[in-house]
């Protein structure tokens, strides 16, 4: 890369830091800049060349595609000018993103409630995370986890949700409705459910298995056949 030789620019690694870092909150505005870590590889040789651009130089990030992501590790298309003319280089960087999200401090079993006791926040690198994490402990509360969550796990948003309103196993009162009449059982869950939610439970008294929908946490209503 050829530049004049006026050797004014001050800290040209800070400033296209900056300039990458504007770039990467343009496209993921919910990260902030105290978040994101940007580290190059192989880049000294390049820094000094352009420690030889006069002081009024600007950077700016050609964008070599639309789906481009400025995460993980990338290679940034760059250009500067100044009064003397613009040159274009390439920067191998490795750029994170270091949030304290909410990891499983021990073995969280499924169907257990989310307690804070269950939780370590560790600085992790969220920049090519594909699922929702958690950053706060209200996100969890009044949660339960669905699957076996391993102890030093991240907790995705997969792993957790709201308790059921009906758990299988338990006993429930079926309900069935038919000209006017409201005929009531007893009756088992076969499975959880939510409200409104279709599942299937057993009459006891004829030993008989048959869909409802959850319609409270004690009752199922079912079709009369």
């Amino acid at each position: 890369m050829e530049v004049n030789a006026a050797r004014a620019l001050d800290n040209p690694e800070a400033k296209v830091t900056a300039v990458i870092k504007e770039f990467i909150l343009a496209k993921n505005p919910a990260w902030s800049p105290t978040e994101i870590k940007v580290t190059y590889k192989t880049a000294a040789k390049t820094f000094a060349q352009l420690a030889d651009l006069p002081a009024d130089a600007q950077f700016k990030i050609l964008e070599a595609y639309p789906e481009f992501k400025p995460a993980g590790n990338v290679i940034f298309p760059l250009q500067a000018t100044s009064v003397t003319g613009s040159v274009k280089f390439l920067l191998r960087a490795k750029v994170e993103v270091l949030k304290p999200i909410a990891a499983a401090a021990k073995l969280i079993k499924k169907g257990q409630k989310i307690e804070a006791a269950d939780l370590s926040w560790v600085e992790r690198d969220v920049a090519l995370l594909p699922q929702k994490y958690f950053i706060a402990p209200e996100q969890l509360q009044a949660l339960e986890a669905k699957i076996a969550i391993p102890e030093n796990s991240t907790i995705f948003e997969w792993m957790v949700g709201p308790p059921p309103l009906v758990r299988g196993g338990q006993e429930v009162i079926l309900v069935a409705n038919a000209a006017g009449l409201t005929v009531k059982a007893r009756g088992q869950a076969l499975s959880d459910g939510y409200l409104d939610e279709l599942i299937q439970v057993k009459r006891l008294d004829a030993n008989k298995v048959l869909k409802g929908k959850v319609i409270s946490a004690a009752e199922v209503e079912v079709n009369v056949e």
